[in-house]
């Protein structure tokens, strides 16, 4: 860009010196007023896009954090469990977390309000256990 500009102040230099009075002189003057005129626009538009492509990048990154966020079910399948609504037939996800947190959970339907799990629920399993190990 720098080259470019140098060029077109070197051009004006030498007809600046060469003192041109004539149509043809006049006429080149303003060919390099001209050419000035569009290397700075071309330096704004270089700045401009400059930018862009700044903010750009910046959306992009947003973006994807935004995925990762929303769509975050790269992980693995194993981190969640499914279960069909017995009333209205809607799958319901869940994080396999729930089947082991400590403190009573109910899983719903979203659509139906239905209660589809409940944790928890394993005490009179544990008892059972319990009495067939003693036998």
């Amino acid at each position: 860009m720098k080259d470019l500009q140098q060029k077109v102040a070197y051009l004006q230099g030498l007809t600046k010196g060469m003192e041109l009075d004539t149509k043809e002189g006049k006429i080149i003057g303003e060919i390099l007023e001209t050419m000035e005129e569009l290397v700075e626009y071309v330096r704004f538009l270089r700045e401009e896009q400059t930018d862009l492509e700044e903010y750009m990048e910046s959306i992009d990154s947003d973006l994807a954090d935004l995925e990762d966020e929303i769509y975050d079910f790269d992980d693995d399948d194993e981190d969640f469990v499914e279960v069909t609504c017995p009333e209205c037939g809607e799958v319901v996800c869940f994080e396999a977390a729930v089947l082991y947190d400590d403190d009573l959970m109910e899983v719903a339907c979203p659509v139906c309000d239905t209660v589809v799990f409940i944790n928890g629920d394993d005490e009179d399993f544990d008892e059972d256990f319990d009495e067939d190990d003693e036998e």
